[in-house]
């Protein structure tokens, strides 16, 4: 392995041996390596005593997945201390292929010359490039494919970086040649429009394969991780919403900067959430993708106009956040040729969007409207003075325009993570050597308090740099039990024929901490001046009302930890939730008063719809309450999958009554309206700030009204667990609240209440509760709970003895019975996790107005078909208890003879040229798509649709 140095001022080119001790190094551990033994901490970043290091991971020409990031690195001219900026694209792992660790290069150019370093096999060479000077990103390396083919890989800077403006980025090519990929932060664009260098050419196509000590432990390593991440919830936000995923998240925590930082909520954020984003991308065409080849998560969107063509490649959350919401905007197309503009120019969006927010406080530009933000884009191409200042970054901004409220640190913006809300990233921050800088430790744990805050941005620290170090991308860290410190060491060691140990290689993410703290210790980046940001310790953020108020010496814990710091063991712990005290049997309705009562309950809002309001149901209810003097208001008008609307509503009911407890009598909907009141009325903000996806479980507080549950359908499952779905009109889907304080304090389960059903629903609910128990048995959400599994078996057996029986003759008590009693396996069944039946369930439900459990018939058997191979063994389980078959499929196909379901989505209703839509959608599940034992392609689901359309 070499290292390749390039000494520009005399235009000499060699190759070295890598050092021994650095052969498990790469990307910012290496940079660190260079940096402290080659360049003087006190060096002018931008003059010859500086470095422009590119380096790869010792991974990255191996194929294996998420392991080809490329770092920059060198003294910074924003924090003037080091930087390691790094990108996605296929560079890093030409260059391993063609045998090179890393390029150095030195100097800088005689008489304002100019060069392209071309790379290829044992070969480098410096160009002459007089005839690229000016050019922008895009036609530059569209030029350069014309001349060098198409599968070169490019690293290039755009007209900023020629200039030097502290504020250029180093633009990488994707896999399909667009330069939209970054290594954005820290100014080293500048860097390397220092040394006369407008662009790194490496040509592939003599590049060999790697060579693999143990190729047949490194391929069931790389198995096992694929299927690590192709399973993980996180990973799979990632895979299909991209980075926007994060909007909702950012803006529910309140860590979302708006107008300049002013606040973390912007007004009109559902724009641009991830939902938002994706709908445009199935309606226009547009794609998501891998950055790099063998990408498992492929999380790069490329993102269109209204005829289809690209408006912008890589349109990530940082994007959105801060050329977006940051400037008051939150037009996607807006923000998307923002984006384009900066990615052409050489620009680092986070620095660009947060020196425009000074111009926007300003009044040079406004708030809200893009064409002035472009405006001033076009002023840096100009060299206007205000586009000067704007170029060089935020600090030089404020400075041109008089702003003493800086959204600065250590001289370089602040991300799109306010620290007033996310305390953990605040630390980060505040005590990286990287200055504030997101990818250098991002943590969204306990986020808005101060306690502890250290220990959470050490670990997130060392995770980050151990990655960079190794090339590794941060979109792909799963969570539960998986450990990239074991999946690395498996993979050096079946590579080089090492023994390297999981430690091993935290000590590398340690050791780089190290070696960039060693270096700025002794550069400017320990004495610049800190009180630009002091506006985040006194000035209050809407909506949350928080500071920044970790204190210093909680933050000086950080560093004097990272010598002990080691991964903790993951546990993993099989939990049982608990119950809610139980009432079942035929007539317990009617002794519901004094349970009751013995919840201090004196008035109830009693939630049901319309169908038990007229057939009395509430009424009979209401009089057993008032029997033992408790009085009921009722609200008769609960509607399906109850809409954040109706519950704001309701909420409102339940207050003006002076309510102390929440009855909720009916189906799921019923009950889940009951749920979410009970939380409405006792939670402060937005219904979406508690969306189970986006954290919103750590948020609800044990102070809920008692809930009682009284279900009459036998499907759900709502009346025992902890679970409520709700409609957000607005972003047009579903979403879960979850939280054991919603299990009702009592479940009162009688199956009078149930043989009023009609016998479609009978069969509808009943199916729900099948898909509950079916999906739940192998959900890999859980991956071993016996107990659920247990709850799944007997469920299947209830419902394989009694449904039948129940839609037969809805009298029958002794099978309402098992149904009410399979409702509730069901329910606590599904704890476990489902998967693509839901999926699809769900979304029928969501845009045809569909119910659930009719949902569930065609989502269940999608599933069966979906997973019949990966799941042999349970499916004949299930298919021995539903009616003494050995194939799950053929079971469902006879029981659905038997209950008279017709299996056609045709009859329906829906358009078969939905299918698609509805395919999209379903793969966008991002939950129940991780947890379905296979991993069903968008193009799998539109297959499994045709086969039920007819």
């Amino acid at each position: 392995m070499k290292i390749l140095r390039v000494n520009i001022k005399d235009e000499k080119i060699t190759f070295e041996n890598l050092k021994e001790e650095w052969r498990s190094i790469g990307g910012s551990a290496l940079i660190a390596k260079i940096m402290n033994r080659e360049v003087l901490p006190t060096a002018d970043p931008l003059g010859p005593e500086n470095l422009f290091i590119v380096s790869a991971g010792p991974l990255a020409g191996t194929g294996a997945p998420q392991l080809g990031r490329v770092s920059v690195g060198a003294k910074s001219p924003l924090t003037l201390g080091i930087k390691e900026a790094n990108s996605g694209g296929p560079a890093a792992q030409i260059l391993d292929r063609l045998g090179i660790r890393a390029i150095i290069v030195h100097g800088g150019a005689r008489d304002n010359r100019l060069y392209c370093l071309s790379i290829s096999k044992d070969k480098a060479t410096l160009i002459p490039a007089d005839e690229y000077r000016g050019l922008k990103n895009y036609e530059l390396v569209n030029k350069l494919r014309k001349q060098y083919g198409e599968k070169i890989a490019v690293i290039s800077i755009g007209i900023a970086g020629e200039r030097k403006y502290k504020g250029a980025s180093v633009s990488f090519t994707d896999i399909f040649g667009d330069p939209s990929r970054n290594a954005a932060r820290g100014g080293l664009g500048a860097v390397m429009g220092s040394k006369g260098l407008k662009a790194i050419i490496i040509e592939p196509s003599e590049a060999p394969q790697v060579e693999i000590a143990n190729s047949e432990e490194f391929r069931k390593v790389v198995k096992s991780w694929v299927d690590t991440l192709r399973h993980d919830i996180s990973c799979s936000l990632y895979s299909r919403f991209g980075t926007p995923f994060a909007i909702s998240n950012s803006a529910s925590q309140g860590s979302l900067p708006s107008n300049n930082y002013r606040s973390g909520k912007p007004a009109n954020f559902i724009a641009v959430s991830g939902e938002s984003i994706q709908k445009i991308l199935f309606e226009r065409g547009g794609k998501m993708h891998g950055c790099m080849p063998g990408c498992v998560v492929q999380c790069s969107i490329i993102y269109p106009d209204k005829e289809g063509r690209r408006l912008c490649s890589a349109y990530e959350y940082e994007t959105i956040a801060m050329l977006g919401t940051n400037l008051g905007i939150t037009d996607p197309d807006a923000i998307a040729r923002l984006k384009f503009m900066c990615d052409d120019l050489g620009l680092d969006a986070i620095e660009t969007g947060s020196s425009l927010g000074l111009a926007a406080e300003a009044g040079r530009m406004s708030f809200g409207d893009w064409k002035s933000a472009a405006r001033l884009l076009e002023e840096i191409e100009k060299e206007t003075p205000l586009g000067l200042a704007l170029g060089n970054g935020v600090m030089a901004t404020a400075k041109y325009l008089g702003i003493s409220r800086i959204p600065a640190y250590k001289g370089q913006a602040i991300p799109a993570h306010d620290p007033r809300s996310v305390k953990g990233t605040g630390v980060t921050y505040f005590t990286s050597p990287m200055g504030a800088d997101h990818t250098a430790g991002l943590t969204y744990k306990m986020p808005r308090n101060k306690d502890k805050q250290a220990e959470n941005s050490l670990r997130s620290q060392v995770q980050a740099a151990t990655c960079d170090a190794f090339g590794y991308c941060l979109n792909s860290v799963p969570g539960g039990r998986a450990s990239i410190y074991q999946f690395f060491s498996g993979l050096m060691n079946a590579r080089y024929g090492l023994r390297m140990t999981p430690k091993d290689i935290m000590e590398i993410g340690k050791q780089t901490l190290k070696d960039q703290l060693a270096f700025n210790e002794k550069s400017e980046f320990s004495k610049m001046d800190l009180k630009a940001t002091a506006f985040v310790r006194e000035e209050a953020i809407t909506p949350t009302g928080q500071v920044f108020d970790v204190d210093d010496e909680e933050m000086k814990k950080v560093w004097k930890g990272l010598d002990s710091y080691g991964e903790k063991e993951k546990v993993w712990e099989v939990r049982i939730p608990p119950l809610p005290e139980m009432m079942f049997g035929a007539g317990v309705v009617g002794a519901i008063g004094e349970r009751i009562r013995q919840l201090k309950i004196k008035r109830a809002l009693l939630t049901t719809d319309p169908v038990m309001f007229s057939m009395g149901r509430a009424d009979e209810v209401r009089k057993i309450l008032e029997s033992s003097g408790i009085s009921a208001v009722i609200f008769s008008g609960v509607e399906p999958d109850p809409p954040i609307e109706l519950l704001e509503r309701v909420g409102k009911i339940y207050t003006d009554n002076r309510c102390d407890g929440i009855v909720g009598l009916g189906g799921g909907s019923s009950m889940d309206t009951a749920k979410a009141v009970a939380l409405r009325v006792t939670h402060t903000g937005e219904m979406r700030e508690y969306e189970s996806i986006v954290g919103g479980t750590a948020k609800i507080r044990p102070v809920l009204p008692p809930i009682i549950c009284i279900p009459t359908t036998s499907g759900t499952g709502s009346e025992v667990n902890p679970y409520a779905v709700i409609t957000d009109k607005e972003r047009d889907l579903k979403f879960m609240l979850m939280s054991n304080h919603l299990i009702p304090r009592l479940a009162v389960i009688d199956p009078l209440y149930c043989k009023t059903m009609p016998a479609s629903l009978t069969v509808e609910s009943g199916i729900d509760a099948l898909a509950h128990c079916i999906e739940g048995y192998v959900s890999l959400a859980i991956p071993y709970h016996p107990y659920f599994e247990a709850m799944a078996v007997y469920g299947v057996k209830l419902i394989g003895r009694s449904l039948i029986r129940a839609y037969k003759n809805g009298n029958d008590i002794a099978a309402r019975t098992d149904m009410c009693m399979a409702a509730i396996c069901g329910g606590l069944a599904f704890l476990k996790g489902l998967g693509i039946g839901h999926a699809i369930t769900h979304v029928l439900g969501a845009h045809y107005h569909m119910p659930h459990g009719r949902a569930a018939i065609y989502g269940l058997l999608c599933f069966v078909k979906a997973n019949k191979e990966t799941c042999k063994e349970p499916f004949i389980d299930m298919a021995q208890l539903l009616n003494r078959s050995n194939d799950l499929e053929e079971s469902l196909f006879e029981f659905y003879r038997k209950l008279d379901i017709p299996i056609s989505l045709k009859a329906l209703g829906i358009p078969k040229d939905d299918l698609k839509k509805i395919a999209f959608d379903t793969s966008r599940d991002a939950v129940n798509m991780a947890t379905d034992p296979t991993s069903v392609s968008e193009r799998k689901i539109l297959e499994l649709l045709l086969e039920i359309y007819e």
